[in-house]
Protein backbone atom coordinates (compact mmCIF):
# COMPACT_ATOMS: atom_id res chain seq x y z
CA UNK A 1 0.00 0.00 0.00
CA UNK A 2 0.79 3.50 -0.76
CA UNK A 3 2.59 6.00 1.98
CA UNK A 4 -0.19 8.44 0.46
CA UNK A 5 -2.87 5.91 1.33
CA UNK A 6 -1.52 4.80 4.35
CA UNK A 7 -1.96 8.42 6.11
CA UNK A 8 -5.21 8.25 4.42
CA UNK A 9 -6.13 5.89 6.22
CA UNK A 10 -4.59 7.03 9.88
CA UNK A 11 -6.61 10.36 9.41
CA UNK A 12 -9.67 8.90 9.01
CA UNK A 13 -9.17 6.73 11.50
CA UNK A 14 -8.11 9.37 13.67
CA UNK A 15 -11.12 11.36 13.14
CA UNK A 16 -13.91 8.68 12.76
CA UNK A 17 -12.70 7.06 16.44
CA UNK A 18 -12.92 10.81 17.88
CA UNK A 19 -16.32 11.15 16.48
CA UNK A 20 -17.57 9.07 18.24
CA UNK A 21 -16.86 10.83 21.73
CA UNK A 22 -18.76 14.03 19.72
CA UNK A 23 -21.62 11.94 18.68
CA UNK A 24 -22.26 10.38 22.14
CA UNK A 25 -22.11 13.94 23.77
CA UNK A 26 -24.61 15.13 21.18
CA UNK A 27 -27.07 12.06 21.69
CA UNK A 28 -26.40 11.52 25.64
CA UNK A 29 -28.19 15.31 25.78
CA UNK A 30 -31.50 14.14 25.42
CA UNK A 31 -30.72 10.10 25.99
CA UNK A 32 -29.09 8.15 29.19
CA UNK A 33 -26.01 6.34 28.71
CA UNK A 34 -27.27 3.02 28.98
CA UNK A 35 -30.17 3.35 26.63
CA UNK A 36 -27.57 4.93 23.81
CA UNK A 37 -25.11 1.90 24.46
CA UNK A 38 -28.29 -0.92 24.09
CA UNK A 39 -29.29 1.00 20.67
CA UNK A 40 -26.00 1.02 19.54
CA UNK A 41 -25.03 -2.70 20.06
CA UNK A 42 -28.36 -3.85 18.95
CA UNK A 43 -27.66 -2.11 15.70
CA UNK A 44 -24.07 -3.24 15.70
CA UNK A 45 -25.01 -6.94 16.34
CA UNK A 46 -27.98 -7.22 13.14
CA UNK A 47 -25.46 -5.38 10.96
CA UNK A 48 -22.63 -8.29 11.87
CA UNK A 49 -25.22 -11.10 11.82
CA UNK A 50 -25.84 -10.22 8.73
CA UNK A 51 -21.89 -9.50 7.21
CA UNK A 52 -20.86 -12.64 8.93
CA UNK A 53 -23.95 -14.43 7.68
CA UNK A 54 -23.29 -13.11 4.15
CA UNK A 55 -19.64 -13.40 3.55
CA UNK A 56 -20.09 -17.17 5.22
CA UNK A 57 -17.70 -16.25 8.35
CA UNK A 58 -18.99 -17.92 10.68
CA UNK A 59 -16.31 -20.72 12.27
CA UNK A 60 -17.10 -23.63 15.23
CA UNK A 61 -15.11 -22.35 18.31
CA UNK A 62 -14.68 -23.81 21.42
CA UNK A 63 -16.55 -23.49 24.56
CA UNK A 64 -13.51 -21.98 26.64
CA UNK A 65 -12.49 -19.34 23.58
CA UNK A 66 -16.23 -18.08 23.09
CA UNK A 67 -16.61 -17.66 26.98
CA UNK A 68 -13.26 -15.84 26.58
CA UNK A 69 -14.43 -12.76 23.46
CA UNK A 70 -17.49 -12.68 25.46
CA UNK A 71 -15.58 -11.27 28.62
CA UNK A 72 -13.53 -9.08 26.43
CA UNK A 73 -17.01 -8.03 25.31
CA UNK A 74 -18.15 -7.13 28.55
CA UNK A 75 -14.52 -5.64 29.21
CA UNK A 76 -13.68 -4.01 26.37
CA UNK A 77 -17.13 -2.63 25.45
CA UNK A 78 -20.10 -2.51 27.81
CA UNK A 79 -18.35 -1.81 31.09
CA UNK A 80 -15.51 0.50 28.96
CA UNK A 81 -18.10 2.56 27.17
CA UNK A 82 -20.38 3.03 30.16
CA UNK A 83 -17.66 4.41 32.72
CA UNK A 84 -16.60 6.48 29.87
CA UNK A 85 -19.45 7.97 28.54
CA UNK A 86 -21.00 8.13 32.00
CA UNK A 87 -18.20 10.74 32.72
CA UNK A 88 -20.02 13.12 30.19
CA UNK A 89 -23.21 13.12 32.13
CA UNK A 90 -20.77 14.22 35.58
CA UNK A 91 -19.31 16.66 33.91
CA UNK A 92 -16.20 15.59 32.53
CA UNK A 93 -15.37 17.17 28.90
CA UNK A 94 -15.18 15.36 26.12
CA UNK A 95 -11.63 16.27 25.57
CA UNK A 96 -10.59 15.16 28.90
CA UNK A 97 -12.21 11.76 28.95
CA UNK A 98 -10.79 11.16 25.17
CA UNK A 99 -7.08 11.82 27.05
CA UNK A 100 -7.05 9.53 29.51
CA UNK A 101 -8.39 6.97 28.18
CA UNK A 102 -5.89 7.13 25.48
CA UNK A 103 -3.31 6.32 28.37
CA UNK A 104 -4.68 2.91 27.73
CA UNK A 105 -1.72 1.37 25.62
CA UNK A 106 0.82 2.59 27.92
CA UNK A 107 -1.33 0.80 30.93
CA UNK A 108 -1.48 -2.23 28.94
CA UNK A 109 2.39 -2.23 27.59
CA UNK A 110 3.07 -1.80 31.56
CA UNK A 111 0.82 -4.49 32.70
CA UNK A 112 1.70 -6.98 30.17
CA UNK A 113 5.47 -6.75 31.04
CA UNK A 114 4.44 -7.65 34.39
CA UNK A 115 3.17 -10.30 33.67
CA UNK A 116 5.16 -11.48 30.73
CA UNK A 117 7.98 -10.73 32.99
CA UNK A 118 9.20 -8.55 30.67
CA UNK A 119 11.72 -5.37 31.89
CA UNK A 120 10.26 -1.91 31.88
CA UNK A 121 13.51 0.32 30.70
CA UNK A 122 14.08 3.67 32.44
CA UNK A 123 13.18 5.06 29.13
CA UNK A 124 9.85 3.85 29.17
CA UNK A 125 9.23 4.54 32.82
CA UNK A 126 10.00 8.31 31.78
CA UNK A 127 7.59 8.03 29.14
CA UNK A 128 4.92 6.65 31.56
CA UNK A 129 5.64 9.49 33.96
CA UNK A 130 5.33 12.12 31.56
CA UNK A 131 1.77 10.75 30.56
CA UNK A 132 0.60 10.46 33.96
CA UNK A 133 1.91 14.10 34.80
CA UNK A 134 -0.27 15.32 31.75
CA UNK A 135 -3.14 13.39 33.10
CA UNK A 136 -2.97 14.98 35.95
CA UNK A 137 -2.63 18.49 34.99
CA UNK A 138 -5.77 18.39 32.41
CA UNK A 139 -7.49 16.49 35.19
CA UNK A 140 -6.93 19.15 37.61
CA UNK A 141 -8.21 21.74 35.63
CA UNK A 142 -11.42 20.09 35.00
CA UNK A 143 -11.40 19.59 38.69
CA UNK A 144 -11.02 23.47 39.41
CA UNK A 145 -13.65 24.22 36.50
CA UNK A 146 -16.74 22.24 38.25
CA UNK A 147 -16.50 18.53 37.33
CA UNK A 148 -16.34 16.27 40.39
CA UNK A 149 -13.97 13.65 41.76
CA UNK A 150 -16.49 11.16 40.87
CA UNK A 151 -16.92 12.63 37.26
CA UNK A 152 -12.63 12.70 36.74
CA UNK A 153 -12.58 8.55 38.54
CA UNK A 154 -14.70 6.85 35.49
CA UNK A 155 -12.30 7.83 33.00
CA UNK A 156 -9.70 5.35 34.70
CA UNK A 157 -11.78 2.91 35.28
CA UNK A 158 -12.96 2.58 31.70
CA UNK A 159 -8.68 2.48 31.09
CA UNK A 160 -8.62 0.02 33.70
CA UNK A 161 -11.87 -2.05 31.67
CA UNK A 162 -9.91 -1.89 28.52
CA UNK A 163 -6.56 -2.49 29.48
CA UNK A 164 -7.57 -5.80 31.16
CA UNK A 165 -9.54 -6.61 28.12
CA UNK A 166 -7.10 -5.94 25.81
CA UNK A 167 -5.11 -8.57 27.88
CA UNK A 168 -7.62 -11.10 28.01
CA UNK A 169 -7.44 -10.43 23.83
CA UNK A 170 -4.10 -10.89 23.43
CA UNK A 171 -3.94 -14.14 25.48
CA UNK A 172 -6.50 -15.55 23.51
CA UNK A 173 -4.74 -14.72 20.35
CA UNK A 174 -1.55 -16.21 21.89
CA UNK A 175 -3.32 -19.53 22.39
CA UNK A 176 -4.59 -19.63 19.27
CA UNK A 177 -1.10 -19.01 17.50
CA UNK A 178 0.24 -21.59 20.07
CA UNK A 179 -1.76 -24.30 18.71
CA UNK A 180 -1.40 -23.60 14.96
CA UNK A 181 -4.80 -22.58 14.63
CA UNK A 182 -6.23 -20.15 11.92
CA UNK A 183 -7.73 -17.02 13.71
CA UNK A 184 -11.34 -16.37 13.56
CA UNK A 185 -12.74 -14.03 11.29
CA UNK A 186 -12.24 -10.33 12.44
CA UNK A 187 -16.26 -10.02 12.46
CA UNK A 188 -17.17 -13.20 13.95
CA UNK A 189 -15.33 -12.42 16.92
CA UNK A 190 -16.39 -8.97 16.89
CA UNK A 191 -19.36 -10.76 17.28
CA UNK A 192 -19.59 -12.59 19.86
CA UNK A 193 -18.10 -9.68 21.74
CA UNK A 194 -20.90 -7.66 20.97
CA UNK A 195 -23.24 -10.16 22.29
CA UNK A 196 -21.14 -10.54 25.13
CA UNK A 197 -21.58 -6.46 26.06
CA UNK A 198 -25.38 -6.70 25.15
CA UNK A 199 -25.33 -9.69 27.97
CA UNK A 200 -24.02 -7.24 30.63
CA UNK A 201 -26.44 -4.13 28.81
CA UNK A 202 -29.85 -5.26 28.66
CA UNK A 203 -29.93 -6.32 32.11
CA UNK A 204 -28.86 -3.63 33.48
CA UNK A 205 -30.84 -1.72 31.19
CA UNK A 206 -34.36 -3.51 32.34
CA UNK A 207 -33.47 -2.31 35.80
CA UNK A 208 -33.38 1.21 34.93
CA UNK A 209 -36.17 0.90 32.68
CA UNK A 210 -34.09 2.46 30.42
CA UNK A 211 -34.60 0.17 27.19
CA UNK A 212 -36.56 2.01 24.06
CA UNK A 213 -37.02 1.92 20.36
CA UNK A 214 -38.79 5.35 20.47
CA UNK A 215 -36.41 7.50 19.06
CA UNK A 216 -36.82 10.93 16.93
CA UNK A 217 -35.11 10.97 12.99
CA UNK A 218 -31.85 13.07 14.79
CA UNK A 219 -31.31 10.09 17.52
CA UNK A 220 -31.68 7.54 14.83
CA UNK A 221 -29.18 9.27 13.31
CA UNK A 222 -26.47 9.78 16.42
CA UNK A 223 -27.00 6.11 17.02
CA UNK A 224 -26.41 4.73 13.47
CA UNK A 225 -23.40 7.22 13.05
CA UNK A 226 -22.20 5.41 16.68
CA UNK A 227 -22.91 1.77 15.54
CA UNK A 228 -22.21 1.47 12.15
CA UNK A 229 -19.53 4.60 11.64
CA UNK A 230 -17.28 4.97 15.13
CA UNK A 231 -17.96 0.99 15.84
CA UNK A 232 -17.54 -0.55 12.79
CA UNK A 233 -16.28 2.00 10.51
CA UNK A 234 -13.46 2.55 12.85
CA UNK A 235 -12.34 -1.00 13.90
CA UNK A 236 -12.35 -1.68 9.98
CA UNK A 237 -9.59 0.57 9.09
CA UNK A 238 -7.59 -0.21 12.38
CA UNK A 239 -7.86 -4.27 11.01
CA UNK A 240 -6.72 -2.93 7.60
CA UNK A 241 -3.64 -0.73 8.94
CA UNK A 242 -2.19 -3.67 10.97
CA UNK A 243 -2.33 -5.84 8.04
CA UNK A 244 0.48 -2.93 6.33
CA UNK A 245 1.85 -0.75 9.43
CA UNK A 246 3.74 -1.99 12.72
CA UNK A 247 1.44 -2.85 15.22
CA UNK A 248 2.89 0.03 17.92
CA UNK A 249 2.39 2.52 14.94
CA UNK A 250 -1.06 2.20 14.89
CA UNK A 251 -1.37 2.19 18.49
CA UNK A 252 0.61 5.36 18.28
CA UNK A 253 -2.23 6.99 16.29
CA UNK A 254 -4.79 6.62 19.45
CA UNK A 255 -2.94 9.40 20.80
CA UNK A 256 -4.02 12.00 18.07
CA UNK A 257 -7.72 11.39 19.26
CA UNK A 258 -7.56 13.93 22.06
CA UNK A 259 -6.46 16.76 19.95
CA UNK A 260 -8.94 15.64 17.08
CA UNK A 261 -11.60 15.35 19.74
CA UNK A 262 -11.20 19.07 21.52
CA UNK A 263 -10.87 20.70 18.13
CA UNK A 264 -14.65 18.90 16.76
CA UNK A 265 -15.49 20.08 20.05
CA UNK A 266 -14.61 23.83 19.51
CA UNK A 267 -16.20 23.78 16.14
CA UNK A 268 -19.71 22.27 16.82
CA UNK A 269 -19.51 23.24 20.76
CA UNK A 270 -17.10 26.16 20.62
CA UNK A 271 -15.26 24.65 23.65
CA UNK A 272 -11.86 26.24 23.68
CA UNK A 273 -8.37 24.78 24.64
CA UNK A 274 -6.66 26.62 27.03
CA UNK A 275 -2.72 26.68 27.71
CA UNK A 276 -2.73 23.64 30.03
CA UNK A 277 -4.50 21.42 27.57
CA UNK A 278 -1.99 22.19 25.19
CA UNK A 279 0.62 21.58 27.53
CA UNK A 280 -0.92 18.37 28.48
CA UNK A 281 -1.20 17.02 24.92
CA UNK A 282 2.30 17.93 24.89
CA UNK A 283 3.27 16.26 27.44
CA UNK A 284 1.74 13.18 26.28
CA UNK A 285 2.73 13.34 23.24
CA UNK A 286 7.00 13.33 24.39
CA UNK A 287 6.03 10.17 26.69
CA UNK A 288 4.06 8.44 23.99
CA UNK A 289 7.51 9.29 21.99
CA UNK A 290 10.09 8.04 24.62
CA UNK A 291 7.68 4.71 25.08
CA UNK A 292 7.31 3.86 21.69
CA UNK A 293 10.75 4.36 21.00
CA UNK A 294 12.57 2.54 23.81
CA UNK A 295 15.02 0.27 22.17
CA UNK A 296 14.31 -2.47 24.74
CA UNK A 297 10.63 -1.56 25.53
CA UNK A 298 7.16 -3.50 24.15
CA UNK A 299 7.29 -1.92 20.31
CA UNK A 300 7.54 -5.07 18.50
CA UNK A 301 4.28 -7.05 19.43
CA UNK A 302 4.55 -9.16 16.45
CA UNK A 303 7.92 -10.30 17.44
CA UNK A 304 6.94 -10.84 20.78
CA UNK A 305 4.20 -12.92 19.98
CA UNK A 306 6.43 -14.95 17.97
CA UNK A 307 8.63 -15.61 20.38
CA UNK A 308 5.91 -16.65 23.09
CA UNK A 309 5.15 -19.43 20.42
CA UNK A 310 8.40 -20.73 19.71
CA UNK A 311 8.40 -20.94 23.26
CA UNK A 312 5.57 -22.95 23.97
CA UNK A 313 6.98 -25.17 21.00
CA UNK A 314 9.79 -26.12 22.03
CA UNK A 315 8.73 -27.22 25.70
CA UNK A 316 5.74 -29.10 23.48
CA UNK A 317 8.99 -30.52 21.67
CA UNK A 318 10.75 -30.85 24.80
CA UNK A 319 8.33 -32.66 26.74
CA UNK A 320 7.21 -34.81 23.61
CA UNK A 321 11.11 -36.12 23.44
CA UNK A 322 11.08 -37.09 27.01
CA UNK A 323 7.90 -38.68 26.64
CA UNK A 324 9.84 -41.06 24.02
CA UNK A 325 12.84 -41.80 26.09
CA UNK A 326 10.88 -42.27 29.08
CA UNK A 327 11.67 -45.85 30.24
CA UNK A 328 9.05 -48.65 30.52
CA UNK A 329 9.73 -49.46 33.97
CA UNK A 330 6.29 -52.12 33.57
CA UNK A 331 8.16 -54.42 30.94
CA UNK A 332 11.94 -54.00 32.49
CA UNK A 333 10.74 -55.25 36.31
CA UNK A 334 9.52 -58.66 35.06
CA UNK A 335 12.90 -58.99 32.78
CA UNK A 336 14.81 -57.93 36.31
CA UNK A 337 13.55 -60.21 38.26
CA UNK A 338 13.94 -63.07 35.87
CA UNK A 339 17.25 -62.23 35.44
CA UNK A 340 17.32 -62.36 38.98
CA UNK A 341 16.12 -65.63 39.35
CA UNK A 342 17.69 -67.15 36.89
CA UNK A 343 21.37 -66.20 38.70
CA UNK A 344 19.78 -67.30 41.75
CA UNK A 345 19.01 -70.57 40.52
CA UNK A 346 23.04 -70.75 38.77
CA UNK A 347 24.52 -70.39 42.58
CA UNK A 348 21.92 -72.71 44.44
CA UNK A 349 22.85 -75.23 41.78
CA UNK A 350 26.89 -74.15 42.57
CA UNK A 351 26.23 -74.69 46.26
CA UNK A 352 24.76 -77.77 45.86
Amino acid sequence: MRAASLIGLSGLFVTLWSSGWLASQLVMSELDVVTVLNARYLIVLLTLLIIVTTCGHWRRISLPDLLGHMCVGVLSHAIYLTAALSAFQQGASAGLVAFIVTLHPMATALLSGCVNQEKVSARQWKGLLAGTLAVLLLASQNYRHGASGFALALPFMAVLALTLGTLLNRHLELRHQSRNEHPLPVFHVLLIQSAGALMFLLPVGAIQGSISVAYNANQWMLLLWLALVASLGAYAILQLLLRHVHSTRVASLTYLVPPATMLQMYVVFGETMSASDLTGIALAAAGVYWVMTSAHGHGHVREDVREHVRGNAHRSQWKLQNRERKPNFSTLAPTSTVTLSAERRRVLDIEL
